[in-house]
Order: C-alpha cells, then structure tokens, then sequence
C-alpha cells in the first residue's frame, strides 16, 4: 500500500516536473520572440544584432511564427527577416510559415513579393493541403477570400488546372467567390490544354457563382470559340461592344485559317474605325493564312498594307533572315515557307540561326514533311546547329507516321550525338515491332544503344521473341550482350524464352551466363528454373541441376507437381 502511494507520488511529481519544464521554455521563447520582434522593429542593423544573439541554433519553427506574428504590422520587416533567416542561418521554414508570410504579404499589398514563396507551394505541397494551411493563416472572411483566390490564381498562372479545379472546388465549398483575375487565369490554363469541354464548363461555373467576366475573361471566351473555328459566336461577342485586340486577332486567324479573307479585310478596316492599330503580329496571321491557301491576291493585299505601315520593307525585300526569324517566333510558318523560297529563288545566303529557326517552327507546329526538307537543306549545306533545334526536330520525327525515311533521318540525328526523347523513341520502336519491321526496328536499336541511349525494355523485349522464335538466337545473345553493358534487363518472360532457345541449341554456357543475369534482377521464375534444370541435365551436368533445384525449392519457385516430378525424373 505504502509502496503504490510512493509510486502515484514519484509519478505526480513527474508530471508537475513534465508542466513545470515546458511552462519555463514557453515563457524563454516567448522572451526571445519578444527581444528578436523589438531588434527587428527597432534597429536599422538587426541583422548584425541577431548574428550576435546566435539565433541559428534557437530559432525553431516555433519561434519563428511568433517572431513573424509580433512583426506582421511591419510586413517589409517580416519578409525581410523570412529571406534573411533562409539565406544566412540555413533556416528552413515549413508550409504553416511559408502561408504566413504569404498572408502577412497579400495583407498589405506585396503580391509581387508572395509570388515565389506561393510558386515554391504549388510546386511541392498538395492542392488540398495548401488550401488548409492558407485557411489558418487567415483571419477573417475577406482575408480569406483573398488568399484562396490567390492560390487558385497561381495555380492557373502555372498551368497546373487540374490541381487549380480542385482549388475552385474547395473554394465554393467554403462559401467564398474567387476574384475573377483568378478564375481567368484557371481558365486560360485550361483552353491552353486544348481541354474545351472542360473550360466551357468552368466558364458556366463561374457565372452561376456570380463571377462576372471582364474584357480578359471574354478574349479567353473568343480563343476557345477560335479553338473550334467558330468565327460567327466570336463576331457576336464584338457586336455585343466588347473589343480588344486579343478579340480581333483570335477572329482574324480563325478567318484566315478558313480563307475567308474578304471577311478578314473586312475586320481590319473595322478595327482601323475603332482605333485599334494592328501590328506585325496581328496582320501576319492574315498573311500566314493567305500563303497556306495559295491565295495570291490575299498575300499581294496584305503585304501592301504591312509595307505601308513600315512593318515590312519595299519589295524585293532584303531583309529574309530579321522577317523569318521573327515570323517562326510567332509559328506563322506558311509566311515563312513563302519567304524562305523567295530568298532561294533570289540566291540570298540566310544565317545558319535562321535555318534553326525554321527547324523548330515548323516541328513545333508538326509541319515535318517541310521541315524534313530543311534539314536536308542543312545538312546539305553544313549549317551547324544546337541540340535544342536536333531534339525539337527529333521529337517531331518520333511523333510522325512511321515510314523508312522518317527511321533513318532519325539514325542519322542520334549516329550526331543528339538524344530525342526516350519516351518518344522508346514508343517510335515498339511500333516498328508492332508492325513486324524488324530490319529497321533492329538498326534503329542498335544505334540507340550504341549511343548510351536508354530505351524501355518493351521494344528489345520484342526484338529478343523475334530472335529466337525465328531461329536468330546469336543475334539475340548479341542484343543482350549490349543490354548487360548498360545494365538494363528483360521482362520476366522474355528471359525465359531466350534461356529455353540457348537450351534448345545446346549453348548452356551462355545460357548459364544470362541465368545469372536473370538472378542479379530478380528475373527468375519456376519456368526459368526448369528450363535451366532441364537443359543441364540433358548434357549430364547434373550436379548444377541439383544445385539449381536447391536454389529453386529455397525460393519458393517450385512448378506444378506434373513438372516437378517430370523434372526431379532425372535424379533417381
């Protein structure tokens, strides 16, 4: 009895000990927070100060939100002390600091200042762990309707507009309208992905929340109509008195890209009675439009007014590289195609940049048949370009319908040194197995890896089965070898059939050796063991086949027990 009421007195006491330590660094925490919020606010040389106070080894996220809480009315002090403290203490803050600071910033006005502290969030953290965190930093309903849109917006500006819809929704949840800077920035990101359903239905969203459109929000509208060549609803919206040159421009290209240039001139002058002055980018859709349908007197009209409003010089013009390079920038590559051959025609030498301007613009816009030409230019030529230009180029080749040309272009572009992309390849091969072209497919291959470049293994996978199922088994010992070197591996089944054709043509060495492959990538299986137990024992090696039936069992690779009877036969 005695010794239980010690003991519940040992234990009361630990407690108030426990309380009684925690009251103390609650209350030297509160001091330090105190003392750093004063130097903070009060002297010009803090940072000299808070060195001598070595605060790198006090400062605990802890104390650093209530430093950042007592300095909030001085929100200059407080960013500055969130950098310093990250850039000359190693301090590291996590997500509950970072929303504070970025609510401390929005409350008054630096939103310039929040943005890369809210990039780094929507970069690192879930959607819907932002959200949350973002709603304790805030205090009040107005505070927090500024802080949500905030994120959804920055989410938009990212480009990230599933993560931004997740946004919205938790938005509306809570009760709250975001800005409509926000809800069209989540917008624009969403018609950026092509994903017109999917902005026809955030738009209806946003009016039945009582968003109300802007002129921003109605030049988004006029771009997805554009998206669907419905140039009659974009014309409604201008006859609706909402204009821009966003508006017109979208209006314009989606009039040429149909050939309607009558309407399309039509506009122009509208927009000459409205003031609005269109420049080079704007009258070169009209242009690009009027090459692309080989409509001579629409190019002829349409280069007279750019000559005259000095955006192009008089004719011949001279100037090919400046109007090329500028017209691939803005991807208007039927103008440039126009351009290019008339500066052939007029043996004018181009710069080598031009030619990778070109290069790009036309793969970036999947024009590959013409830009197949240029790079035969190129190379004609010996125009020297970059990697980017060769990878860009790459990429459109992987994406184009396969064909022999488009595989040795290819060859060619890797036997250089550039590296497509290995997704792309990697797809771009298994077509070619897919559809049984296994000369090209192999060659293709072989230059890959002989490069160091690292395809998946589905297409060697498939090239292997075509080996030794069509009796190439040194060739598939061959594509392995050069695996092996790069440390890639085979699927599970793959192995096998290569092991059983090593087997079947008696080369046990080899197959031995592939066998311990398998085994260093975890590739074995019941199958893989009973070929390989099978084999040796046909060639009386018995002791590897008892010693291999052993490593069997120990995996827990045992076969059916038909197999394993048929298979253990040979030991008695």
């Amino acid at each position: 009895m005695l010794h239980e009421k010690a003991h519940r007195f040992s234990k009361a006491l630990s407690v108030i000990s426990a309380a009684s330590q925690r009251w103390r660094t609650e209350v030297q925490s509160n001091q330090l927070a105190s003392q750093v919020s004063s130097i903070l606010l009060q002297r010009r040389n803090w940072a000299q100060l808070l060195q001598n106070l070595k605060l790198s080894s006090k400062l605990t996220l802890s104390l650093f939100l209530k430093i950042l809480r007592r300095t909030q009315n001085n929100p200059r002090v407080s960013l500055e002390f969130f950098h310093w403290a990250k850039s000359n203490i190693g301090f590291e803050p996590d997500i509950r600091s970072r929303c504070q600071i970025i609510q401390i910033s929005l409350g008054s006005g630096l939103t310039q200042s929040a943005k890369p502290i809210m990039d780094y969030l929507v970069q690192t953290c879930p959607a819907s762990v932002l959200v949350e965190y973002m709603n304790q930093a805030c205090k009040g309903r107005d505070s927090q309707s500024q802080s949500l849109s905030f994120v959804l917006e920055t989410y938009g500006r990212k480009g990230l507009f599933r993560e931004g819809s997740e946004v919205y929704g938790k938005i509306r949840v809570q009760g709250y309208s975001p800005s409509v800077s926000a809800c069209n920035a989540l917008l624009d990101a969403i018609q950026r992905e092509n994903e017109v359903r999917l902005a026809w239905c955030f738009y209806g969203a946003m009016l039945r929340n009582g968003v109300l459109p802007n002129r921003f929000t109605w030049s988004l509208i006029a771009r997805i109509f554009g998206k669907n060549g419905k140039s009659e609803r974009i014309a409604r919206i201008l006859e609706l008195g909402i204009y821009s040159f966003e508006i017109y421009s979208t209006l314009l290209d989606c009039l040429s890209k149909t050939g309607n240039f009558g309407a399309a001139f039509e506009r122009l002058n509208e927009m000459r009675d409205r003031k609005l002055d269109p420049g080079f980018s704007t009258l070169s859709l009209i242009l690009d439009g009027a090459c692309k349908h080989e409509n001579p007197e629409a190019v002829a009209r349409i280069m007279s007014i750019m000559v005259d409003k000095e955006l192009l010089s008089m004719s011949p013009l001279r100037d090919y590289d400046k109007v090329i390079q500028k017209l691939c920038g803005l991807s208007r590559t039927y103008a440039v195609e126009m351009f290019f051959r008339k500066a052939l025609d007029e043996k004018i030498g181009l710069e080598d940049a031009t030619y990778g301007y070109m290069l790009r613009a036309l793969s970036k816009e999947g024009r590959t048949d013409t830009a197949i030409w240029i790079y035969r230019l190129i190379t004609e030529r010996g125009v020297v370009l970059n990697d980017t230009t060769y990878n860009v180029f790459a990429g459109a080749l992987l994406r184009k319908e396969q064909s022999e040309e488009v595989s040795d272009l290819l060859m060619d572009i890797i036997r250089r040194g550039f590296s497509p992309c290995s997704s792309d390849l990697s797809g771009f091969l298994a077509v070619l197995c897919r559809k049984g072209r296994w000369r090209e497919a192999e060659n293709m291959l072989n230059v890959t890896l002989d490069k160091g470049l690292l395809p998946d293994s589905l297409s060697c996978c498939s090239l292997v089965e075509h080996y030794c199922f069509s009796k190439q088994i040194d060739s598939a010992i061959t594509l392995h070898d050069k695996l092996e070197k790069l440390n890639l591996s085979l699927d599970v089944t793959t192995y096998n059939v290569l092991v059983n054709g090593l087997v079947v043509v008696r080369k046990m060495e080899e197959a031995i050796s592939v066998f311990d492959y398998m085994r260093k990538h975890h590739k074995l299986s019941s199958a893989s063991f009973t070929v390989m137990i099978q084999g040796l024992s046909r060639v009386n090696d018995l002791r590897k086949a008892m010693k291999l039936h052993d490593e069997m069992l120990k995996a827990g690779l045992k076969p059916d027990e038909v197999t394993y009877k048929s298979l253990i036969s040979v030991f008695k």
